[in-house]
């Protein structure tokens, strides 16, 4: 009789403990610590809401997480764009337009005068060419600083182009070649670069278009030195046009100042600080010989 009895105290001792709400059969052990904890959380209540937030993620074993959340914060600040920085960015789209407007009055007179006398068409066949790669490379770099104002040059090259074939001869040493070369030229840059755009991976096609790119602006930027050396024996700079070449400097600062403390690029730096040294070397040669008579004009 002593075992049924056993059982059957057992059973009712399991069925009681069973009954019990569960916070009754905590230990005073874990009682213990649920005050303990409590305490704390009245404590807690004069912490910062930011203090409080750290503590619970380190509680929560997020460490890493703020670890990189300060890190950010940290590049973030290191990386701040000063304001003057940003002000180049905003105007050097402004001042790329406005020297792709420098030629308009060349233009209207040519309209007007229904010649182009011994004028070059390759400038303006080099504009399109030039402002149709800078145009996708900025599409594909997402930069509208670089897309918007090449847009632009493209339409007002174009422009120049139909302008100045309407009453250029179709053939002459001083375009150079004849105008049918020049479209064809132009034309194939403009497809081979857009197969480049369209078929090539993004990032292969924009280290290929910014080296056509920045080969291009060189050539272009540095042209106008080739007359240096007639400035230099005839003692005069008339041929150098005082607004543009200082125009051309104002714009390549811009441009060189965030290719290199903002989007560090060395496509947009380069190009842009041989373009605004060559600028200055004819403010400089404008200065210096500007007011002088020519040695012929002289004789």
């Amino acid at each position: 009789m002593m075992l049924p009895r056993t059982f059957l105290t057992l059973v009712l001792s399991t069925s009681l403990l069973l009954s019990r709400p569960a916070s009754a059969l905590a230990s005073p052990t874990i009682t213990a610590l649920s005050s303990q904890k409590g305490h704390r959380s009245h404590k807690n209540k004069n912490v910062s809401p930011l203090s409080r937030n750290s503590i619970l993620n380190i509680r929560g074993g997020d460490i890493a997480t703020i670890a990189e959340q300060t890190a950010t914060t940290t590049a973030t600040s290191l990386n701040a764009v000063p304001a003057w920085v940003k002000f180049c960015g905003q105007a050097a789209p402004i001042a790329s337009v406005g020297m792709s407007m420098a030629s308009l009055p060349t233009i209207w007179g040519i309209s007007k005068n229904k010649s182009v006398g011994d004028l070059p068409l390759l400038p303006y066949t080099s504009l399109i060419s030039n402002a149709f790669i800078w145009a996708l490379y900025g599409v594909l770099q997402k930069d509208p600083r670089l897309w918007s104002c090449n847009i632009a040059a493209v339409v007002l090259g174009v422009y120049y182009f139909t302008t100045f074939t309407r009453h250029s001869p179709s053939k002459s040493p001083t375009l150079p070649g004849s105008v049918a070369r020049h479209l064809q030229v132009c034309l194939g840059i403009i497809t081979a670069v857009s197969a480049i755009a369209l078929r090539l991976p993004a990032e292969l096609a924009i280290r290929i278009l910014g080296t056509t790119g920045v080969v291009i602006c060189i050539g272009l930027f540095a042209s106008p030195l080739a007359a240096l050396k007639t400035v230099l024996k005839t003692k005069s700079a008339q041929s150098i046009p005082l607004p543009f070449a200082v125009a051309t400097a104002i714009n390549c600062f811009f441009w060189t100042t965030i290719g290199v403390l903002d989007m560090k690029d060395i496509n947009i730096w380069l190009p842009n600080t041989l373009g605004f040294s060559c600028a200055l070397a004819q403010v400089f040669l404008k200065i210096i010989y500007g007011g002088k008579k020519d040695a012929a004009e002289a004789l």
